[in-house]
């Protein structure tokens, strides 16, 4: 049993697409339960290569010849200019795996290794990932920032969780298909485990789980988790920190990205473009972007021995970050005669100036009927106050009340408190008016009334 894979797999936080966690899922139950797996060789298809930057043909380098003693050394001879090829595919884990797939570490070190070959004018990671460890980006993010030349991101299927917080550190992002799955952005934990306390199982056997005096914190996300079913500790000590993290780096690189899609939900490319990718094209669109952004030129020089490459100086010059973002370039690119846009850059340009319009006269008139409606808003509440100018008057009681209902209140309690006066509810048109009749034997017994009898 590999028991540093599974001690990888539970507990630790993963950041990985569900449909990839449902395959995965298995292959991990069958491991506590036995299960071997054969060791193997790296796939084929994981393996890097180089592309002709020229006829974009796969590079087959050989190993030079070695002169003879008594010749001279063959003169340097610059190499053909290539482009990097790093495919990530498989489930993301930080070690080498047993089964055949590299980990991350192997991965990021193919790449700063590409990165320093002088040949080498700029890389595509393609993509095949769900995700994986959270543990496992790092490694990768960290060798992506250490890299000096271009990154382009094609995905062939699924760029999720992981193996997209990878992807958003690069310098474009391309999908093959509107179909390809992208986003997830969230972390999770798997803990599995009996009981410290549990009952006894099929053989008798019970878990019992003791901690030395002064251990008490020891464990306890799991022990929470497990025991009482609370994983509030496991959430704000361990996936809540990674999450954030995850989510603050991502916008970081992409801030182009919506709220709505930093939620964990995997979309497909063709909803995001723009925000999570940038455009859906081949794979030969990919080697297009590299070219670009590495300022290389595929036409003619008469120069013998520059294998037909024309490298164009480039100018540092200030960047705009809004500007940037309209023309989905990462970097403004500027020579001595100044920046050119093409076409399609100028119409998003445009585009973009004439719907800030359109806001902007929207904005007005929403301003306008705001104005409109505090006016009539203000005419009702004086018209109002005027209203209940007669019923203020009744009272500072009916006065000091602060809405009609509460004025109605005070009146009906005015009327309470005078002799022989009841206060009723407003009456229908079906109600009766109901009185009291009045104790004629009471009146006339009264002292006062018996004097008038007398003297009359």
């Amino acid at each position: 049993m590999n028991y540093e894979f599974l001690k990888d797999l539970v507990g630790s936080p993963w950041q990985i697409e569900p449909q990839t966690l449902n395959s995965l899922y298995p292959i991990l139950k069958g491991m506590f339960n036995g299960l071997e797996l054969e060791r193997g060789i790296e796939p084929a298809n994981h393996m890097p290569y180089k592309l002709s930057a020229i006829s974009r043909s796969i590079s087959m380098w050989s190993q030079p010849e070695v002169p003879l003693a008594d010749e001279d050394p063959a003169p340097a001879v610059e190499r053909e200019k290539v482009v990097h090829v790093l495919p990530i595919r498989s489930i993301l884990t930080k070690h080498d795996q047993n089964c055949g797939p590299v980990g991350t570490r192997t991965l990021a070190n193919r790449l700063v290794e590409a990165d320093g070959d002088p040949s080498v004018i700029g890389h595509i990671l393609l993509i095949e990932s769900g995700g994986g460890q959270a543990s496992a980006v790092p490694e990768m993010t960290d060798a992506i920032q250490k890299c000096t030349k271009p990154i382009v991101v094609w995905i062939d299927g699924m760029a999720a969780s992981a193996a997209y917080y990878i992807a958003c550190y690069c310098d474009k992002i391309i999908a093959s298909r509107e179909m390809d799955w992208v986003g997830s952005i969230g972390t999770m934990a798997i803990y599995e485990g009996r009981k410290s306390k549990s009952s006894e199982d099929e053989h008798g056997v019970i878990s019992v789980t003791i901690y030395a005096d002064g251990s008490e914190e020891k464990n306890e996300e799991w022990d929470k988790a497990i025991n009482e079913f609370d994983f509030t500790l496991a959430k704000d000590r361990i996936l809540n920190p990674f999450n954030e993290k995850f989510r603050a780096d991502v916008l970081a690189n992409r801030p182009q990205v919506l709220e709505m899609q930093l939620k964990g939900k995997t979309f497909m490319a063709g909803e995001v473009i723009g925000s999570l990718v940038d455009s859906i094209g081949e794979f030969s669109t990919a080697v297009d972007q590299v070219l670009l952004l590495a300022n290389f030129n595929t036409g003619t020089s008469k120069t013998a021995g520059n294998n037909n490459q024309i490298i164009n100086p480039k100018k540092q010059m200030k960047q705009f970050s809004h500007l940037n973002h309209v023309l989905t370039v990462v970097a403004l690119e500027a020579t001595d005669e100044g920046v050119f846009l093409n076409e399609e850059q100028l119409q998003s340009v445009e585009d973009r100036l004439e719907l800030n319009q359109q806001l902007s006269v929207e904005r007005d008139q929403a301003v306008q009927q705001s104005a409109d409606a505090n006016t009539t808003l203000g005419t009702s509440q004086a018209q109002l106050a005027s209203a209940m100018d007669p019923f203020n008057a009744i009272d500072p009681t009916v006065l000091a009340a602060a809405t009609p209902e509460a004025k109605v209140e005070a009146i009906r309690v005015l009327l309470t408190s005078r002799p022989a006066v009841a206060a009723i509810q407003n009456l229908a048109t079906h109600d009766e008016l109901k009185t009291e009749e009045v104790d004629w034997n009471t009146i006339n017994n009264l002292a006062h009334n018996k004097q008038v009898d007398i003297n009359s």
